[in-house]
């Protein structure tokens, strides 16, 4: 009987060591970011008056960047925030906060996952930035932890149907606040 109850304890151990939740390792420390550029295609040749037409981005011109500090032991406290830089108008988020959605600790929702790509495990924030073309207004934030340490981020603001060319001319209209955004970020830790 001692036997099984040592082999049942020993079971027990290594199930909770092989399970243990290693989201820590996605802390980024002082000094580090997890960067990337924008996906999509950058197409003017082929669409509408010059705006690029890529079905996955929407506010954002192609080459803009993404970085993002992340502290998943922080979830409802202080996650991390985002910057993006690259923009010919000024950045859409300068170290904006992600914001904590609460509720979500509590809902299905929060346990949402996205079928395929090696996604550990999904997060949905808020980001609402001071200054730049979505000042005051709530852009939705979707964190994916991925298998091997790198990080997707969406970016998500408006249904997207205004959409404006992300070119300097436009400029005044897309610093009038009024443009949709949906941006995806393949993200990888780098050093400052």
């Amino acid at each position: 009987m001692l036997r099984r109850m040592r082999r049942c304890w020993w079971i027990c151990v290594l199930i909770a060591a092989l399970g243990c939740d290693t989201l820590g390792e996605f802390s980024t420390e002082e000094g580090e970011v997890y960067r990337g550029e924008i996906v999509g295609v950058n197409d003017p040749l082929n669409c509408p008056n010059g705006i690029d037409c890529s079905f996955i981005r929407r506010g954002f011109a192609s080459g803009v960047t993404l970085d993002l500090t992340f502290d998943p032991d922080e979830l409802y406290e202080n996650p991390g925030t985002i910057s993006t830089s690259g923009e010919s108008c000024g950045a859409t988020f300068t170290d904006t906060p992600l914001l904590p959605i609460p509720p979500l600790a509590h809902d299905q929702l929060g346990l949402y996952e996205f079928p395929g790509g090696g996604r550990i495990r999904n997060y949905m924030f808020v980001a609402r930035p001071d200054a730049g073309p979505l000042a005051g207004r709530d852009a939705m934030v979707f964190v994916s932890l991925l298998r091997g340490g790198d990080i997707e981020v969406r970016v998500l603001a408006g249904p997207g149907l205004i959409i404006c060319d992300p070119d300097p001319a436009d400029c005044d209209v897309i610093n009038a606040g009024q443009c949709d955004y949906f941006g995806v970020f393949g993200l990888h830790r780098e050093q400052l």
